[in-house]
């Protein structure tokens, strides 16, 4: 008989992704093991899932239970919580899971609650290096926890595995090919071409220092391409082109001599296995501060440097230089501890997972 793993991961793309990715792994790697999926019902989620092909079932949040704006909100989420706890309970109860993985995010509460209620054997990856506040719960609850990273703070050492964080196995293609399938025209830069990642919600701050840049001597025969910030391709200058979402980062990836992103968990293995040397802005609102600690994890072991996003352009200008530098360094990106392992991070969550069952 055939193995049931249910996956649980909502919010954004950063807990969905890595969800999505072991998931994916599994199927193809474990042929008598299904894998299902929860999510909450933000537009945003649904959108994911179904670039991936992939149809959850969902419970009805749209925010954490152990927060809000004001009063109002926070009753209304815990409601939401309550409603969801019945749906989840009735979820775990027909699909009769060997082992459910909780990726973070509001929506992992009340599925962590029915796992526990219904002992269902639950365990939980935390993609960034400072726990959430589910994951927090979890381990002061018993549950197992899986980190991304060698710190999961405030987690003491020995409360939680390293494991690594799940991203998909992309393949690089040919720039050539890359930039036709992006529906860009013409022939493909010759100068070092920068991909830039803002994020989920995006970041005006980001694409308006890179029109600074851009703009700037030294970086005449770059190109900066950023994506998920136009509804259609549009080139507005010489060196800029900004795209519409673009699902296949793959396609991204093959373009990228160099990239500037967030400091997502799965944004940050993704660029690290890859060997894409990273200007990294950690996002200081995130919850936590946890986008400045995934990004001091990922520094002391993969090729990159760290921006504070300050005001400063000519500041910015120089990371990019370094940058360059640093790309032309073939030995030192693949000797980062997390090039060419996507592959193994998803076998060894499965090794660990499978103690589970």
């Amino acid at each position: 008989m055939g193995r049931k793993i249910l996956l649980a991961a909502g919010g954004t793309g950063g807990h969905i992704w890595p969800a999505i990715s072991f998931g994916q792994w599994i199927v193809n790697n474990q042929k008598e093991t299904s894998v299902d999926y929860i999510c909450g019902v933000r537009p945003l989620e649904i959108e994911i899932y179904g670039a991936a092909g992939i149809k959850p079932q969902s419970l009805p949040m749209e925010g954490s239970p152990l927060s809000g704006s004001g009063i109002t909100d926070r009753i209304s989420r815990l409601g939401g919580f309550f409603s969801s706890f019945g749906i989840a309970c009735r979820i775990v109860k027909k699909s009769v899971p060997d082992c459910c993985v909780l990726f973070g995010g509001y929506i992992s509460f009340p599925v962590l609650i029915a796992c526990l209620v219904l002992k269902v054997p639950v365990v939980m990856h935390e993609q960034n290096a400072y726990a959430g506040k589910v994951t927090r719960i979890a381990s002061k609850l018993g549950v197992e926890i899986y980190s991304g990273w060698s710190e999961c703070i405030p987690l003491r050492y020995g409360r939680y595995t390293k494991i690594g964080v799940p991203v998909r196995d992309l393949k690089r293609v040919e720039p050539t090919e890359a930039w036709s399938r992006l529906g860009l025209t013409g022939n493909v830069p010759t100068g070092p071409r920068v991909v830039v990642f803002s994020g989920s919600l995006g970041s005006i701050s980001i694409m308006e220092f890179i029109r600074e840049t851009a703009s700037m001597e030294q970086f005449r025969d770059w190109t900066f391409i950023i994506p998920a910030v136009a509804e259609n391709i549009e080139k507005v200058s010489e060196n800029i082109y900004l795209l519409p979402k673009i699902w296949d980062a793959s396609l991204l990836f093959s373009l990228a001599d160099m990239a500037v992103v967030r400091a997502g968990g799965s944004t940050l293995t993704e660029v690290g296995t890859l060997g894409i040397p990273s200007v990294v802005i950690p996002w200081r609102k995130a919850a936590d501060d946890h986008q400045y600690h995934n990004a001091i994890a990922f520094l002391a072991e993969n090729a990159g440097i760290l921006w504070d996003g300050g005001s400063d352009n000519n500041a910015f200008a120089k990371k990019l230089m370094m940058l360059h530098e640093i790309s032309k360094d073939r030995r030192q990106i693949m000797a980062s501890k997390l090039y060419n392992s996507a592959g193994r991070i998803c076998g060894d969550f499965w090794l660990a997972l499978s103690s589970h069952f």
